[in-house]
């Protein structure tokens, strides 16, 4: 098993290098080029050994290719630890999400096959987070191929990834994995509504409740709804498709986030939050933010801002107060320092406030590769904040 699940068989390869094929004929992208982003995803190590020692509190931030950087000085400096293989909005490089749990990040990289996931106890070492023993893609029989995920979401020592139609979840750092499919899962339903959803985006409600939440949007074609809302209760295991009540005047959603005590839902223009006390079972609103121009849903400590042109920022989801004019679009991240860094998908840069957002510093500037087979915006798409192991891990 050993040397099976350290390198790609020839067998694994001939089955990967069927589906690049395909993806690359879809994609109008050459083979050699596919081929040898596959070379590169077999590279990176397997996992099953993370040893997390959190001491060193760190900033990471992601973006497409698997681009990986890291601030440990608050956000000031930062280093590009990771990069993958050139990527965008589908395929095997994109890279929409970092998660953090226990002093270990986690790093989906793949929308639409194949897929990956990358993880760090140190910020340095980047490997897959699973340790090679369980097989989810039975065409190509290669252990680094995960189900396909947009979002992924840490608590209680539980990684929980979501995207399209399955949620896979691992309590032990990538020993032990489970898969639910949401296929079928209406064909008995009492509200005799068809399950048609997408962009499953899941996140943890605290230790307080224990709850995962996940938010998807609904592509059925009769009696639309803003979109689908799944809990579970047992870190992953299970999953239970909500009826929310209350939130029948939501029409299109910008985001979910939880505080640990309030779970939040903007509308897509984010002039507009929905709350629940109950994570996620009945809902309040709508509350006006006063938020203009778009915004972007973040957690910024325990409060709630919508950034956009005119921003705003709520405890509670229901009272909304100024935010500092000027304020850089994009999702917003803070430090237990109460120090700010912010990211755009649009833009190739990071910035930093260390007051409380009055004022901006541009603290880091990357160029995006140079591909004509790279399409779609490579500003940085996640952010986290969290502790890592302070003396990196050599394995």
């Amino acid at each position: 098993m050993g040397t099976h699940t350290q390198s790609l068989t020839a067998t694994a390869l001939a089955a990967l290098l069927t589906i690049s094929s395909v993806i690359a004929r879809a994609a109008d992208v050459p083979e050699e080029f596919i081929k040898a982003g596959e070379a590169r995803r077999a590279e990176i190590p397997l996992g099953g050994d993370f040893k997390p020692d959190p001491k060193q509190p760190v900033f990471v931030a992601v973006g497409h290719g698997a681009r990986i950087l890291l601030s440990r000085d608050d956000g000031k400096t930062w280093t590009q630890v990771f990069f993958g293989y050139p990527g965008a909005d589908h395929g095997g490089w994109a890279t929409n999400c970092v998660a953090y749990a226990g002093g270990v990040f986690v790093v989906p990289v793949g929308w639409t096959q194949p897929t990956s996931y990358l993880a760090s106890e140190d910020g340095v070492h980047w490997r897959h987070l699973t340790d090679g023993k369980t097989v989810f893609d039975r065409r190509s029989n290669d252990p680094r191929l995960m189900p396909t995920a947009l979002s992924m979401a840490g608590g209680h020592g539980v990684f929980v990834a979501s995207g399209y139609m399955d949620f896979t979840a691992t309590p032990d750092l990538g020993h032990t994995w489970t898969k639910v499919s949401l296929w079928g899962v209406d064909k008995n339903d009492p509200r005799g509504r068809k399950l048609v959803t997408h962009h499953i985006h899941t996140v943890y409600c605290g230790d307080a409740s224990g709850r995962f939440l996940a938010l998807g949007n609904d592509r059925s074609k009769e009696n639309t709804k803003f979109g689908n809302l799944f809990a579970s209760d047992d870190l992953g295991q299970t999953w239970t498709w909500i009826e929310p009540k209350g939130l029948d005047t939501l029409h299109d959603y910008e985001a979910m986030i939880c505080n640990g005590k309030v779970v939040v839902i903007t509308d897509a223009a984010g002039a507009n939050a929905y709350r629940s006390l109950d994570f996620g079972n009945t809902w309040e609103g709508p509350f006006e933010t006063g938020a203009t121009g778009r915004p972007t849903l973040s957690l910024v400590g325990d409060e709630f801002w919508v950034v956009g042109k005119t921003s705003r920022a709520s405890a509670d989801g229901v009272t909304w107060r100024d935010l500092p004019a000027g304020m850089p679009s994009g999702k917003i991240v803070a430090s237990e320092s109460g120090a700010l860094i912010n990211i755009n998908r649009g833009r190739m840069s990071i910035m930093r406030s260390g007051d409380r957002g009055a004022t901006w510093q541009e603290v880091f500037t990357y160029e995006p590769p140079e591909t004509e087979f790279i399409h779609g915006g490579q500003g940085l798409r996640d952010a986290a904040f969290g502790y890592i192991t302070a003396t990196p891990v050599a394995r």
